[in-house]
Formats: C-alpha cells, sequence, structure tokens
C-alpha cells in the first residue's frame, strides 16, 4: 500500500499504527518529513465528527520546552481504510513511552523526587507557557503522559488539540464548573482548570493507580464532590505522605480563591512549603430544601439538583418553601442580588406562567451557580463548549433539539449580566450566539440551526450528506468538492443543500444573505432553483478562481435543462441548446450563466411569442370571418338554386301544358 503525503512535506505510513500514541479521538501512524529532519514523527488520523482545537495549533506555534507534544502541522488526507478524507495532526513523537497505558493500567508509584523533578517541574514551566498565551491544556490525565526519553527521568504532557476541551477527561480530572457540562460543553476553562487536573494527576502518579476507578452514577458523584469538596472525594482513604498532602489540598479545593495558583505551585516545588489549608466547604443553609428526592444544603447543591429534575424544577422554584430557604434559611445578600438581576422579584418567579418554566429554571440555575454552566430543559454547557456540542450531536435529534433551545431561549443575557470579567475569547463568543439567535427559525437554505453550526464551528468541516466524506473546511473547497460528487451515476437533487448554503454563509465573506436569499423564494420560471443555484456557484468558482469543473457544469446543464425547454422560439431553442452544451464543456459555471441568464435574450423571446400569438389571434379572427362569409355565400347560392329550379320547373311545366293543349287540339 502506498504511503499517505501530506501537503507534499510528510509521508504516513499507514502499514506501521504506534498503538502505544493513540488518543481517544485519534489513532497515530509512523511519519517521516520529506524536508529536512525533525527528529522522529507520528501522525494522527482524526475522528471526522469530533471538532478539532485549531485555533490552539496556530496559537501553541513555536512552544518552547520540552514539556509537551507539540503538533507541528496539520491537513485533511485520503484515508483508504475508511475510504474518506480524514483530519490529520502530525506530531512531535515522545522518545518514551506513556506513563499510563490506560486509565485501568496500575504502576509502581512514583517517589517524591521523580515526582518534583521529574513531572511537576517540567508540567509547571509547561503551564506557565500555556498561561502566558492565554491558553490552558484541558487533557491533563495519567493516561496522557509520557516519558520524553527511555530513561524515563522527564515527564511530558501529552497533546490538547485533537478534540475539544475537557471532552476525553474522566470526571474526576473536571474541576465542578467543568465537570456539571456534558462533555463537549466543558469549554476551555482557566489555568485554575489545568491545575486541577494537575493535582488528580498527581494522586494518581503517588498511588499508582486511578484513585476513582468507577463511578457509578455521576449525579451523586457530583453531589457529593459538591457537598463535602472534591479533596475528600478523590483522595479519599489513600494513604499520602504529608508534604504531598499539602500540594493536593492547594490544587483540589473547589473554592477558585483558594485553589493554589501556579505561582504557589512553582514556589512548593523550589522547596517552599506553605501553610496548610482545611478544605472550604460551601456555606451551609439553615435547613435543606428537597429536590427530586435528595436534601440541599447549599446553593451549589440546589442549582445542581434543579438542574437534573427539570420536569418539577418550575413548581419547586414558585413554591413558598424555595424562597423561605433563599431569603431565610440561607441568608446570602449575593444570592437574593442574583436572582433579582436574573430572575426578578419574589413575586415575579412565583407568578411567572407555566409555559415560561424553562426559562425561569435556567435563569435561577444561573444566578445560584454563576460560575457553573449554562444549565437549559436538562442541558448544560459552558458557552464556548456549546459549538462543538452542536458539532458532535447534530445528526442527533433530540440532543440537537435540546443546543437549538438553548440559543433561542434569550437567557445568555442573564448569564452575561452575572459575571464579572468575561475573557475577550468567550465575549467573542457571545457575540455570536446574540447573532445567530434570530436565524434559527429563518427557513430558507443558509439560516436555522444549520448556520448556527457554521456559525459556532469556524473550523469545521461541512457535513453535508452530499460532501461530508471529502472533509472540506473552506469554501475555496467547494468547487472541487461537487466536481468529484458530480462524478457519481446518482446524483443529489441539488448542489447547494442547507448545509453547503450555511457553511458558505459563514465562511465566505463573498456570500451573503442578499444572494443567499432567493433561495428561499421561488419563482414562476422553469428550473427557477436550479438556476438561482447555478448563480452562488458561478460567484463561488469564480472568486476562488478554483478552475475547470466539467462535470459539475454538465450537472447543472441537466438540471436546468426545463429553463432551455422554456424557450418558444424553434431555431432559437435549438442555438441555446448548442451554447448550453459548448459552455457546460468548458467547466466554467460563469459560462452557463451567461447563458441561461441573459435577460435580453429571454424578454426578446417573450416579446416574439407574445407578438406571435398577438398574430395568431388576429389571424384566427380572420380566418373566423372567412369562414361566416363563405357559409353565407353558400346559403345564397342554395336559395337562388331553388329559385332558378322553380322558375325552370315553372317554364317546363307550361310548355308541357301547352304541347299537350296543341296535341289534343289537333
Amino acid at each position: 500500500m502506498a504511503p499517505v503525503i501530506l501537503k507534499e512535506l510528510f509521508e504516513i505510513d499507514d502499514s506501521v499504527p504506534l498503538v502505544g500514541y493513540d488518543s481517544p479521538s485519534g489513532k497515530a501512524f509512523a511519519c517521516k518529513n520529506l524536508g529536512e529532519p525533525q527528529g522522529d514523527l507520528m501522525a494522527m488520523i482524526c475522528e471526522p465528527s469530533i471538532p478539532m482545537r485549531m485555533d490552539q495549533i496556530t496559537a501553541l506555534d513555536e512552544f518552547p520546552g520540552a514539556g509537551l507534544v507539540k503538533c507541528i502541522d496539520s491537513g485533511v488526507v485520503n484515508w483508504a481504510s475508511s475510504g474518506r478524507r480524514q483530519p490529520v495532526l502530525i506530531f512531535e513523537k515522545p522518545a518514551g513511552s506513556r506513563v499510563f497505558e490506560t486509565m485501568e493500567s496500575v504502576i509502581t508509584p512514583l517517589t517524591d523526587d521523580q515526582i518534583i523533578s521529574g513531572f511537576l517541574t517540567p508540567a509547571v514551566a509547561t503551564l506557565r507557557e500555556f498561561s502566558a498565551r492565554g491558553l490552558t491544556h484541558r487533557n491533563i490525565r495519567p493516561s496522557n503522559l509520557f516519558y520524553s526519553d527511555e530513561s524515563a527521568r522527564l515527564i511530558m504532557l501529552g497533546e490538547c488539540v485533537s478534540a475539544p476541551p475537557g471532552y476525553n477527561q474522566p470526571l474526576i480530572f473536571e474541576s465542578l464548573e467543568c465537570g456539571l457540562a456534558v462533555e463537549t460543553g466543558r469549554g476551555a476553562g482557566t489555568p485554575a482548570d489545568d491545575l486541577f487536573a494537575l493535582g488528580v494527576t498527581l494522586l494518581s502518579l503517588l498511588i499508582g493507580r486511578n484513585p476513582v476507578p468507577q463511578i457509578d452514577d455521576p449525579y451523586t458523584f457530583m453531589l457529593n464532590r459538591i457537598n463535602t469538596g472534591s479533596y475528600a472525594n478523590i483522595v479519599g482513604n489513600h494513604r499520602i505522605q504529608m508534604n504531598m498532602m499539602e500540594l493536593l489540598r492547594g490544587l483540589l479545593t473547589d473554592d477558585l480563591a483558594e485553589r493554589w495558583p501556579l505561582a504557589d505551585v512553582q514556589l512548593w516545588v523550589s522547596g517552599r512549603r506553605l501553610t496548610p489549608k482545611q478544605v472550604k466547604l460551601p456555606t451551609k443553609a439553615a435547613r435543606p430544601i428537597p429536590i427530586g428526592g435528595f436534601e440541599h444544603e447549599n446553593v451549589r447543591s440546589a442549582a445542581h439538583g434543579l438542574s437534573l429534575n427539570w420536569p418539577v424544577a418550575g413548581d419547586v422554584i414558585k413554591g413558598q418553601d424555595f424562597d423561605t430557604w433563599i431569603r431565610r434559611s440561607l441568608n446570602d445578600e449575593v444570592i437574593l442580588n442574583n436572582l433579582n438581576k436574573a430572575a426578578g422579584t419574589a413575586q415575579a418567579i412565583q407568578s411567572s406562567p407555566k409555559a415560561d418554566d424553562a426559562r425561569l429554571v435556567a435563569k435561577v440555575v444561573m444566578a445560584l451557580d454563576t460560575s457553573g454552566p449554562v444549565r437549559h430543559k436538562g442541558f448544560a454547557s459552558h458557552i464556548d463548549g456549546i459549538g462543538p456540542t452542536l458539532a458532535v450531536v447534530f445528526q442527533d435529534d433530540i440532543l440537537r433539539k435540546q443546543v437549538e433551545d438553548l440559543i433561542t431561549s434569550g437567557i445568555l443575557k442573564q448569564w452575561l449580566a452575572l459575571q464579572g470579567r468575561v475573557k475577550t475569547e468567550l465575549m467573542n463568543t457571545y457575540g455570536i450566539l446574540e447573532k445567530i439567535q434570530t436565524m434559527v427559525a429563518l427557513p430558507g437554505p443558509g439560516f436555522g440551526i444549520e448556520r448556527c453550526l457554521y456559525e459556532l464551528n469556524p473550523y469545521g468541516h461541512c457535513i453535508s450528506p452530499m460532501i461530508e466524506h471529502l472533509y472540506i473546511t473552506q469554501s475555496s473547497e467547494l468547487i472541487p468538492a461537487l466536481e468529484a460528487v458530480a462524478h457519481d451515476e446518482n446524483l443529489p437533487p441539488m448542489p447547494i443543500d442547507r448545509h453547503v448554503a450555511a457553511f458558505l454563509a459563514s465562511h465566505s465573506e463573498h456570500i451573503d444573505e442578499r444572494i443567499l436569499r432567493p433561495l428561499t423564494h421561488k419563482d414562476n420560471r422553469p428550473a427557477d432553483e436550479a438556476l438561482k443555484v447555478m448563480r452562488i456557484l458561478a460567484r463561488v468558482q469564480s472568486v476562488y478562481s478554483n478552475g475547470a469543473a466539467p462535470n459539475l457544469c454538465l450537472w447543472l446543464k441537466d438540471l436546468t435543462q426545463p429553463a432551455v425547454d422554456a424557450f418558444n422560439n424553434i431555431r432559437l431553442r435549438e442555438q441555446i441548446e448548442r451554447q448550453v452544451v459548448q459552455a457546460s464543456e468548458t467547466g466554467f459555471i460563469v459560462a452557463l450563466m451567461r447563458i441561461l441568464d441573459d435577460n435580453k435574450v429571454i424578454d426578446l423571446d417573450k416579446e416574439n411569442y407574445r407578438k406571435a400569438q398577438q398574430e395568431y389571434k388576429q389571424c384566427s379572427a380572420q380566418i373566423h370571418r372567412m369562414d361566416i362569409g363563405l357559409e353565407q355565400k353558400e346559403n345564397l347560392a342554395g336559395e337562388l338554386g331553388e329559385q332558378v329550379a322553380a322558375v325552370i320547373s315553372g317554364v317546363i311545366g307550361s310548355i308541357g301544358a301547352t304541347v299537350f293543349v296543341m296535341l289534343y287540339l289537333v
């Protein structure tokens, strides 16, 4: 089997899998640089259905040090074993093996020196560089650690770009803020989330195994973490030496204000020991409030209970017990202010109509847990996780509807109002969500939930059923992709569907709503839709200078045949048919468009047809008049004939009588 070439720079050997370097969202294969040697490389063939962190790849360019498995390039290749095009990432291959082969692996616990010198020192330096670049790793766990060489002295963090942030993380490695969201919606988070994952990873290295190998009930597990702290539920009864316990408490505290920042971790690594802190638990209310069969004693616990007991949550919130619990048992002015800001006064909450329960519950949950994910109708995601979630679940009608309902709910304004300082990246995402909220309900191609998908995933590929397997991520790739599709015998009904239209609208500055809007409206002209599609594709081909696409032109020629047949003049129709054939053979759609969109010829044909109809009408009237004249002449001739015959008959009769008389007389 021939090697796979990427960008004429890298040769991927699909016959040499590197199983020990696979990730949950990609398979590793041997790879070499065809240009300058760059040491050992590996290619990761990624799952097409899982969005990658393409912006992260660019942001990590020229990353210093040896503490990270670095991605040096990316692209798309034809992958024989899957029979389709798939995304590929090129990484520097670690010289050593994986520290934990899987999350179920058991290893010899690392010593203090191995932990501090071999793991924490390079990890802290790596995370410091991430923080300086405004980035987060979000993929730190024991099974994503590698030894940097065969001596197994230094440990490096694995890759962090093949899947959405936090997507491949077991629940115990996620902070409460991120772990309460669905896997795809955990978001990029903050350096504090990386430090939490670092703490759980550290614990795994200290004990040589996963500290919580199995979680039977994620809801109860997270509820216990909320109530008694992540440290208690993850460290549990594991025997940890005292000096490491200090660090673990600092990294695994759930209070963001108390969690150690990188600077404190660096001080600890360098030998300075800090005063151990007791884990700070959430403030308890004077009495619990029952929700869904559980007794909830603090606001985050109540928010969690409400978000996962959606059918009854509205009634709970509008009940007098909830208001009493908030105002008297909890007695927290900050929470009261948040509630007033997000959902209104107690009277407004209790008088809210049943139809508005979903929005009401979402707002109240936001107010109770401002740092948690946005939760709506059982769906939970951070703002920057909505796009990746939509990409992963788009083919699932139920889950897609959940995301759509969140986007159109109008609750994101309350989320923004409850936040303090918001990162620029989150504000950009919020701006996109605000823009697309009105697009969801628009029915035409280029709008709807498809438009939301591509606006929220600017690096995502077009998932139109006719070209999804070709994995195109840029508008400039559309015409070649459709040309490939046009080679097949069984062609789709039209070269543009809702996905292609939405992909173009969000990815190309040259295709705007003014150009797409006509697809929504039907005209009376034959092949109306095909002609509108042709105009859009002609523009795309011209703008991106894609070159000839003869098969696509032949496809469009067949689709627009009714427009040719609609010409009335036989000689003109035959002439246009010849011109259309010639234009399609050139492979340039604009040539077809100039012929079929020539309004002067169309109007002239219509005018001549109108004149011909008028002349025909006039001739028909004249013929009708002539027919009436002839009929009148025939009637006159009959009458004259009868009269002549009577005269002649009378004359003959007279002559005959005269002859008889004369004979009689003779």
